[in-house]
């Protein structure tokens, strides 16, 4: 459950660090959850480069060209992880964090149907089971992080 983990305690900190004025003070929990969520895409982004091996084995052997496609969608994590960072790019990046999440959830499936292990990850055969319904979780806070804060209108005084 690394997964959780990563998510939970960044953003955990990222709140400390917010509400005790160490830095992020003027940010809200979306920016913080945003910028959690980057953390998250990031870390797991990184996996494809050094985990490539073990990752492969989570793609049904139909996949072509499986180390491309692990290394890609590690690209693609960190891509996302980067428009999360940036007001201007994250609704965008949320909503395609969100559509990435579920494309990529047979994968994970075949990692549950097929028992495979990544070391590190606190991995198991349960826990890979439970993983999966932590993902719809994952998609609504990447839906979360891509809701723009509404503008307030104020009435016009008049004097």
């Amino acid at each position: 459950m690394i997964t959780l983990i990563v998510l939970f305690s960044s953003f955990a900190a990222l709140l400390i660090l917010s509400r005790t004025g160490i830095m992020f003070s003027k940010k809200t929990k979306r920016e913080l959850s945003a910028y959690a969520m980057a953390i998250f895409m990031v870390f797991f982004g990184l996996s494809h480069f050094y985990k490539q091996d073990e990752l492969v084995l989570m793609l049904p052997g139909f996949v072509p060209f499986p180390n491309t496609v692990v290394f890609m969608t590690g690209i693609i994590e960190i891509i996302l992880a980067i428009g999360l960072v940036f007001s201007s790019t994250r609704r965008l990046a949320g909503i395609l964090l969100a559509i990435y999440l579920v494309a990529i959830f047979p994968a994970n499936v075949y990692k549950a149907l097929n028992e495979v292990d990544i070391s590190g990850t606190l991995s198991s055969p349960i826990i890979s089971w439970v993983r999966l319904a932590f993902q719809p979780l994952f998609i609504i806070w990447a839906l979360y992080c891509s809701k723009t804060p509404k503008k307030r209108s104020y009435p016009i005084s008049r004097s």
